[in-house]
């Protein structure tokens, strides 16, 4: 038979012990990431307070192999990527883009008085925090085309 003494520490013993399980397991604050989710990050931002675009400007061009030599009014081309799924880019082209894997970016927008839906594969070779590496394959012409990062 437990006395009250014993009852009384092992009772302050459960206390003490959830009290110390408690905290370790509220310790954590952050969580993973998966990759997936951080690409997206770096292209359109995390969708937190200020976050929720990103800029990128044309920074070089290659077509079949061969680099472009970029115009003034061509080096001030931008994409606008926000986190709510939408795009936007400097001629005035609005659409929305998905990311379905770490390597495949997928662009759709309505093109012309019919508002044909135009959707445009590109694969994704690099993201950083500064550059964005694309390339595009698209009735033998392929385009390695580089930004910047423009925020």
């Amino acid at each position: 038979m437990l006395s009250i003494n014993n009852y009384k520490k092992n009772f302050i013993s459960f206390i003490i012990f959830s009290l110390i399980a408690f905290s370790f397991i509220s310790c954590v604050k952050t969580q993973a990431v998966s990759p997936l989710d951080f690409q997206k990050n770096l292209l359109a931002g995390t969708g937190a307070y200020q976050n929720t675009k990103h800029t990128w400007k044309i920074d070089s061009l290659s077509v079949n192999g061969t680099v472009y030599k970029l115009n003034a009014a061509q080096k001030k081309y931008t994409k606008t990527f926000s986190r709510d799924g939408s795009y936007t880019d400097s001629d005035g082209v609005i659409g929305t883009w998905s990311m379905p894997t770490i390597t495949d970016l997928i662009l759709n927008f309505q093109a012309g008085l019919a508002g044909i839906k135009i959707t445009n594969k590109f694969q994704v070779v690099d993201i950083n925090a500064v550059q964005l590496h694309l390339k595009y394959d698209s009735a033998n012409v392929k385009q390695d085309i580089i930004f910047i990062f423009n925020n």
